[in-house]
């Protein structure tokens, strides 16, 4: 819309996006603060208002190993398991710890 015309109270201008002339009252505010023609405005995208809480990681309770208890039985993971649950009993004597 490059054609020049009077409208008493208006200004021509360009758009910041593609550079075309259009008088200012047709040109919008763009969320990033341009002043563009109708082609070239878009809104604000939502994920940019989406805030994440921050998660809790801490655990309830915690029990520091320190190899005095002789009722926990220690399983070790054998090469190639298919994953939790399988694995080898090793008693205490063969485990070393620290």
């Amino acid at each position: 819309m490059s054609k020049d015309y009077v409208k008493i109270g208006d200004w021509n201008a360009l758009c910041d996006v593609c550079g075309f002339k259009y008088k200012a009252s047709k040109l919008r505010k763009r969320w990033d603060g341009l002043y563009v023609c109708e082609e070239d405005f878009e809104p604000r995208h939502p994920a940019d208002f989406f805030r994440v809480r921050p998660e809790d990681t801490t655990v309830p309770w915690v029990r520091l190993d320190d190899g005095q208890d002789e009722n926990l039985t220690r399983y070790v993971a054998e090469e190639g398991s298919g994953g939790l649950g399988s694995g080898l009993y090793v008693p205490d004597s063969y485990v070393e710890l620290g």
